[in-house]
């Protein structure tokens, strides 16, 4: 039994040297465009990047930074030493997929306390080699592998959640083995301090938690522990996220302006509640023999202590770095600085189109520092529109930036002639732009091929940016005769035809797990919905922002 657990820990490290090579040459030796610059900067001197931040980013990135100073007197190595960063946590992520694979797989072949045989333990080594080092050298993981972005952190904090889950699924259902539960909220906690996607995860985690307490699992049940994982995202980040620098905000207010206290003050009597808040309610649990919410308590408390990395943006707010975006020196600035309320605000589930007129406006004021007290300085304006002109699911709401046109092309490439959208016109922007355009070709690239190496920017335009099979009958459906392509075209470097085998492999792989071992499935079925086209229904401003950045 041991020696097949060193085989399958042998493989993971195995995926691992295998990626970090393949990334160490194929890094960008320098900066690349949009963020890195400005991660890449703000990890080397500890600089406040842009909301909501990335502070443990920039805290590990400085490790990196140190280390190409310390070896080499080449500025481009700093840059280099954060894309390599990126490659680590990316060959990371990739290895635990692996370790993710042969657990789950496991369960195909023997049950938790049933001995394997060496051939099923050397097939457990081949899944795990195939998954790790897909996952290694899919174009979009590859892509944010080799520059200094959050993206490849955030994917090896979400790999290390989903991870831990999986394992405390995998041992035996005793007390000590939650643990691996508690760790896992903990990782969350601390992928704040890289990007929010962790966080995603929460639902198809708690499906794993039912299915292992619940020897008869339902589709009631089943949809009770989605919506419960739902809670606890809104739980962590009302509470934690937004809860404590509020909480922040407001005693520090009351410190400085009522007591004439130092500024920052504020946060001792903040610790004090949270920290009470936190012990009560373990006496509580303690005393009327709860486990459950003991445990519930340690993890929260843990995602706070991950999330605690935020105080190096406003520590280094103060020291005035050359880059201060927002500039969140003090817990009044932070606030607005976390909740991204320079980029404005879109509908989720119910708003207005691009083209409704506001009958009101909500302002908020805003306090700041002047002088050693806090004064209202500023006010975040809100409009208000009339429930009229608000209907289910809007997506076309930016009437920023020469974004309504772009709408106006979408619209009538489905022939609509309209000024203003309607729901249908939204509903079908969103399943024809922002999934299909936006996510379906970007899984196609990866599972079945890539017509060549150009961004495209309108599904319209088959000459550049779509995804390509291989399979002349389905690609000349989608695009052009393959017999008739010119020779650019034809040689393209960026040009990769898989025949959609990958594609086909994991469906396959799909309903042979649910045929198998449907628990499991449903819940990596869930953790693959809720971590893409859910992130595209959910997001909805991040997505519009980067959907419009993209046509333009």
């Amino acid at each position: 039994m041991n020696s097949y657990k060193i085989q399958h820990t042998v493989v993971g490290w195995l995926v691992f040297a295998v990626a970090m090579t393949v990334y160490f040459f194929s890094a960008e030796r320098t900066g690349s465009l949009w963020d890195c610059g400005e991660f890449i900067t703000g990890a080397y001197k500890l600089e406040v990047v842009h909301p909501p931040g990335a502070p443990l980013f920039v805290l590990i990135g400085r490790l990196f930074t140190i280390v190409a100073t310390t070896l080499s007197d080449n500025p481009e190595n700093i840059a280099f030493s954060v894309n390599l960063m990126s490659g680590m946590f990316t060959a990371f992520a990739a290895t635990f997929v692996c370790w993710i694979t042969i657990m789950l797989s496991r369960f195909l072949l023997a049950e938790r306390n049933e001995i394997l045989s060496s051939g099923q333990a050397l097939a457990l080594s081949g899944a795990g080699l195939a998954a790790g080092l897909t996952t290694a050298f899919c174009s979009s993981i590859w892509f944010s592998a080799v520059e200094g972005e959050v993206y490849a952190m955030s994917t090896f904090f979400t790999a290390l959640t989903l991870w831990a889950v999986i394992k405390w699924y995998a041992l035996p259902d005793e007390p000590n083995t939650d643990r691996w539960l508690v760790f896992a909220i903990y990782a969350a906690g601390l992928s704040i301090g890289v990007h929010l996607l962790s966080l995603l995860t929460f639902p198809a985690l708690a499906l794993f938690y039912y299915f292992k307490k619940y020897q008869n699992p339902n589709f009631l049940g089943m949809v009770i522990a989605a919506i419960l994982g739902v809670v606890l995202i809104v739980v962590i980040q009302t509470l934690v996220i937004i809860g404590i620098p509020e909480l922040w905000a407001f005693f520090d207010i009351q410190m400085v302006n009522g007591f004439g206290m130092p500024v920052h003050s504020g946060l001792i009597p903040t610790l004090l509640v949270v920290g009470a808040v936190v012990v009560t309610g373990l006496y509580f649990a303690e005393r009327n023999q709860k486990p459950l919410l003991q445990k519930v308590l340690i993890a929260l408390s843990l995602a706070a202590v991950g999330f605690s990395t935020i105080g190096v943006v406003v520590i280094r707010a103060n020291a005035n770095t050359p880059i201060n975006m927002n500039t969140p020196s003090d817990a009044t600035r932070l606030l607005p600085y976390i909740n991204r309320e320079q980029y404005g605000e879109r509908a989720l589930l119910k708003g207005p189109d691009y083209d409704a007129q506001p009958r009101d406006s909500k302002v908020t004021p805003r306090y700041g520092l002047v002088g050693d007290k806090y004064e209202i300085v500023d006010e975040k304006i809100e409009y208000v529109y009339q429930n009229s002109d608000k209907h289910f699911l809007p997506r076309m709401q930016d009437y920023t930036q020469g974004r309504p046109d772009l709408y106006k092309m979408w619209m009538q490439s489905w022939d609509s002639k309209r000024e203003t959208p309607t729901m249908a016109d939204n509903i079908r922007f969103m399943f024809r732009y922002q999934m299909g355009w936006m996510y379906w070709r970007y899984f196609m690239w990866n599972f079945a091929g890539k017509q060549n190496a150009e961004q495209g920017f309108y599904s319209w335009d088959i000459t550049e940016g779509n995804w390509l099979s291989g399979v002349n009958i389905i690609d000349e459906a989608r695009l052009h005769n393959m017999s008739e392509l010119p020779e650019t075209m034809r040689t393209d470097e960026g040009r990769n035809r898989y025949f959609m085998l990958p594609f086909l492999f994991g469906l396959l792989g799909l309903v042979f797990h649910l045929s198998k071992r449907p628990n499991e499935a449903l819940g990596l079925f869930a953790f693959f919905i809720i971590t893409g086209i859910g992130i595209v229904i959910t997001l909805t401003s991040h997505q519009t922002s980067h959907a419009s950045a993209t046509m333009c």
